[in-house]
């Protein structure tokens, strides 16, 4: 880079550098800069060219701080090295994100972290890691939010796995939906949204749909439908609908049957929240009460199996005690 230009660019580099190479740790010296500045865009100055910058970017409210004598470093990211290890993390935890992309955002929060937070990333092995081969998976998310944001319908094919392990379509048609909020819930993201000839929410994972097209058919208002009368508060529906049924919440109280209450306070509390009633009867017995599917809930107290107990609803404790002989005869 010669002549003019790179005078133009010279405060633009100089912020590039600090993000990229200084933190509290590794403060940069004005020589340091310098170097960095020949030796990555060809572009030479002087000292005092570099502190008349620094000085720019500071009244511009970039938060650089000046240790005398030990130099300069970018004090404030828009992402802490604690948040992207977080958000790298959660995007390789994530199946539905294939190998290809799972690499692009990695390297784009490297970016934003330097070279230290480098350090990092070059440890992630994604081969640890089962993958979705879905590439069409954000692009639904963004054609989904377009469609939520104009309030029309959607079109698309619902998906299931075959013995072969790959996606297929249920049905040769596509379905027409109305749809209205996305959520993540257990290591999925979901759209909520219904179909016309119901009158209730149901709820589709992202990477099992395929084909979307956005219509430009108004949506049904969602005030009209179960589930989303007064709104939808994903918050509620997370914690009464542990698997997603679409089913009215009931309310279910069960005990705990077990000595080892303060796991099990955990797993009632890290599933429901906090909007469950905790009490300890004069038998020493500690009983849940919360809200929630009775078919979600026979699925999540089945895995705990004689360590909880149904007080009622009946049905429910019912439908549990067929269940356990059913699987009981299965094993004779």
């Amino acid at each position: 880079m010669d002549g003019f230009e790179p005078k133009k660019l010279l405060i633009l580099r100089i912020y590039q550098i600090l993000n990229e190479y200084s933190d509290a740790d590794h403060k940069l010296k004005q020589a340091d800069i310098i170097a960095y500045l020949a030796s990555e865009y060809g572009i030479e100055c002087e000292r005092k060219a570099i502190a008349r910058n620094i000085d720019y970017l500071k009244h511009a409210g970039i938060d650089i701080v000046q240790d005398r004598g030990d130099g300069y470093y970018l004090a404030e990211r828009r992402f802490e090295h604690g948040e992207l290890r977080f958000l790298t993390d959660s995007v390789i935890a994530n199946r539905n994100v294939c190998e290809s992309y799972t690499k692009e955002i990695i390297r784009k929060l490297v970016k934003e972290g330097g070279v230290y937070y480098k350090n990092y990333a070059r440890c992630v092995d994604l081969g640890d890691w089962r993958k979705s081969e879905n590439k069409e998976y954000f692009l639904n998310i963004e054609l989904l939010s377009e469609a939520i944001e104009k309030k029309v319908k959607v079109t698309f094919r619902f998906m299931h796995y075959g013995v072969d392990k790959r996606l297929h379509a249920r049905k040769p048609d596509k379905e027409t939906v109305n749809p209205y909020k996305l959520f993540f819930k257990n290591g999925h993201y979901y759209l909520a949204c219904n179909v016309d000839k119901y009158d209730q929410l149901i709820f589709c994972r992202i990477d099992k749909i395929a084909d979307i097209e956005v219509t430009n058919i108004p949506a049904k208002d969602g005030a009209v439908v179960k589930g989303a009368e007064r709104g939808i508060n994903l918050g509620i529906i997370s914690n009464s609908a542990p698997y997603l049924f679409v089913e009215r919440p009931l309310k279910i109280v069960f005990e705990a049957a077990t000595d080892d209450v303060v796991n099990m306070i955990d797993y009632v509390l890290d599933q429901f929240g906090d909007d469950v009633g905790i009490r300890t009867t004069r038998t020493g017995k500690t009983v849940f009460t919360v809200m929630a599917s009775p078919k979600a809930m026979k699925i999540w107290l089945l895995q705990f199996g004689a360590s909880v107990k149904v007080l009622s609803p009946a049905s429910l404790a019912k439908s549990i005690k067929e269940e356990t002989q059913k699987m009981n005869a299965l094993y004779e």
